[in-house]
C-alpha cells in the first residue's frame, strides 16, 4: 500500500487519535475502577469488623449503595465506549454479572433491615403506656 505525504500524516493523526483515546479510556476506567475498590474496601472493613457476628443489615444497605452506583456508572461508561476504547464484551459482562450480585444481596439486606425498623417501631408502639384520659376527672 502506499501513502502519499498527505495519507501519512492523515494515518498518523488517526493513530495518536486512538492513543489518546485509549489513555483517556484508561484514565477513566482507572478512576471508576478504584472507587469500585474503595466502595468494596469499606463493606469488607465491615465484615471484618462484626468478627463472625451476625452483621446489621441496616449497616449493610447503607455501605451497599456506594458500591451498586458506582457499578452501574462504570457499566454504563464500559458500554457505551466499548468499541471507542476497544474493551472486550467478556469484561462488561463480568462486571453485569457481578453487579446483579452485589445488586441482589444488597436488596436482601435491605428488605431485612426495613422489617427490622418495622418490627422495632410496632414493639414501642405495643410497648407504649396507654393515653391518659382527657378532660375532667
Amino acid at each position: 500500500m502506499v501513502f502519499g505525504r498527505q495519507g501519512l500524516w492523515v494515518l498518523a493523526l488517526g493513530l495518536s487519535g486512538a492513543s489518546a483515546a485509549l489513555a483517556d479510556c484508561s484514565t477513566d476506567v482507572q478512576k471508576l475502577t478504584e472507587e469500585r475498590m474503595a466502595a468494596l474496601k469499606s463493606i469488607n472493613e465491615t465484615v471484618v469488623a462484626a468478627k463472625g457476628k451476625q452483621m446489621d443489615p441496616g449497616v449493610f444497605c447503607a455501605k451497599s449503595q456506594p458500591l451498586l452506583a458506582i457499578e452501574s456508572k462504570l457499566i454504563a461508561y464500559m458500554t457505551k465506549n466499548q468499541d471507542w476504547c476497544g474493551i472486550p464484551a467478556p469484561i462488561i459482562d463480568q462486571l453485569k454479572d457481578a453487579h446483579v450480585k452485589s445488586a441482589s444481596f444488597a436488596a436482601k439486606a435491605c428488605k431485612v433491615a426495613e422489617q427490622m425498623k418495622k418490627a422495632q417501631e410496632s414493639g414501642a408502639a405495643a410497648n407504649a403506656p396507654p393515653p391518659l384520659p382527657a378532660g375532667p376527672l
